[in-house]
């Protein structure tokens, strides 16, 4: 249930996120940016191709709330920078604290996988009915 609803979430959010590129490119003055129109395919292929796959996986196999709430949240700072980045190459200048989204971004994602994978390694022998 959690995993559709998460699904159908980033789903939505790639289709904003497009949308939203290409209106704002529309009136750019014939300047584009590819962190721009191509920052839809954060959440497409980072939120909602995982998730559609972890539709039909087994209820031992789904990630937690945590990893969930971590991994969502790189997701979304990845979207963002990378919106914020095409917005400051389509105004004509540059800032340094557009790594930051970069940065947090990607940790948060790998924290997110981390917990999983931990969570997987702990929960495993005990769903399998192996004494550890």
């Amino acid at each position: 249930m959690h995993m559709k609803r998460n699904r159908n979430r980033w789903l939505a959010a790639a289709a904003f996120t497009l949308v939203f590129s290409l209106v704002y490119e529309c009136f750019s003055h014939q300047v584009y940016s590819p962190f721009m129109f191509l920052a839809f395919l954060f959440p497409l292929l980072g939120g909602a191709l995982p998730y559609a796959l972890l539709v039909r996986a087994p209820r031992c196999a789904q990630p937690g709330v945590l990893s969930r709430c971590f991994y969502d949240s790189g997701l979304a700072a990845l979207t963002v920078g990378s919106v914020f980045r095409g917005v400051l190459e389509i105004y004509g200048t540059t800032s340094r604290l557009g790594a930051v989204y970069w940065i947090c971004g990607i940790a948060l994602c790998a924290l997110g996988l981390a917990v999983y994978g931990f969570c997987r390694m702990v929960t495993l022998p005990r769903d399998r009915g192996i004494s550890g």
